[in-house]
């Protein structure tokens, strides 16, 4: 083997493994972006099931819980023409912008607390 040989031997095998390094980094870009949007949903599923069972104060403090997303809503408001029926929006917005809505219908609370 000459040492023409060798040096493009070499070329073919760095370039084969950059493109194997880019599957590495693409691999944990979207494990990240796994990770990021899990903590969304478990936010967002967290603020749902108490905001649905009426109690706004730990719908609240599931929405304050230290982590790095940076808009976190609770809306309520009266579906339609229906008496008693509730729409409950939560939208929380991770880093990069996109933000996830998570709707429920529920019945309004009556006097003595939500009903089943």
């Amino acid at each position: 083997m000459t040492l023409l040989e060798g040096a493009i031997a070499l070329v073919i095998l760095g370039l084969s493994a950059l493109g194997f390094l880019d599957v590495f980094r693409s691999g944990a870009s979207t494990a990240a972006r796994a990770r990021d949007v899990g903590a969304v949903v478990a936010v967002a599923e967290s603020a749902m099931e108490a905001a649905s069972l009426g109690d706004a104060v730990i719908a609240q403090e599931a929405l304050d819980a230290p982590d790095t997303l940076v808009a976190r809503r609770v809306e309520a408001r009266p579906w339609g023409d229906l008496p008693g029926v509730t729409e409950l929006v939560v939208v929380v917005t991770p880093r990069d912008g996109a933000p996830f809505e998570l709707r429920r219908l529920v019945r309004a609370p009556g006097p003595l607390g939500p009903r089943p």
